[in-house]
Parts: structure tokens; C-alpha cells; sequence
């Protein structure tokens, strides 16, 4: 036997009324094409398999950082910029590049 089912709502959430475009912040950086790409997804699987520990807090790593950012002149494909952190470390470290630029 089918249960009945709800019909889904046909008219907008009412919640979603005046919803503005949300502005660029001037501290917000775009996001490089090559994050997006099979090859840096391969790269980055395969470092952090051969590194799997946060080389600040020795936590788990599951973000590859650019040890000197790619926006400051440091090399994208070049390992020896490449190292392993925890979100929470990144996170702290990209704001800390971001306020010395």
C-alpha cells in the first residue's frame, strides 16, 4: 500500500523575499581556476595520502597550503611550496597571510 504524499510547495519561500545580491568583499580573493581541475584534485589526494598529518598541530591534514601563497609569487605546482593542515590551521594561516600582505 503507497503511503499518501505531501504535495510539494508550488509558490517561493516566503523566507527568500528581498534577497539581495551579496557584494564581493574587497578581502574576499577569487577563487583560481586550478583548484578546480582533475590534476590539482589527483596532486592533492595524492600528497596528503604520503602526508596525512598537520604539519602545525599534528592533527589529521585535509588541506594542501602553499607555503608561500600563489598570490605573493609562490609556485602552484611546486610540492616544496606544498604543505599539510588541519582546516582549523589554515584557516589561521591564511588570515594571518592575508593581514601581512
Amino acid at each position: 500500500m503507497l503511503m499518501p504524499t505531501i504535495p510539494r510547495k508550488q509558490t517561493p519561500d516566503p523566507r527568500r523575499k528581498g534577497i539581495k545580491q551579496i557584494k564581493q568583499l574587497p578581502w574576499a580573493r577569487v577563487q583560481d581556476p586550478r583548484y578546480n581541475t582533475t590534476k590539482w584534485r589527483r596532486a592533492r589526494k595524492s600528497f596528503l595520502s604520503r602526508h596525512p598529518v598537520c604539519a602545525m598541530c599534528m592533527k589529521l591534514a585535509s588541506v594542501v597550503d602553499h607555503i608561500q601563497p600563489v598570490t605573493q609569487g609562490g609556485a602552484f605546482w611546486m610540492e616544496s611550496n606544498w604543505q599539510p593542515l588541519c582546516a582549523s590551521c589554515h584557516s589561521k594561516k591564511t588570515q594571518a597571510d592575508r593581514l601581512n600582505k
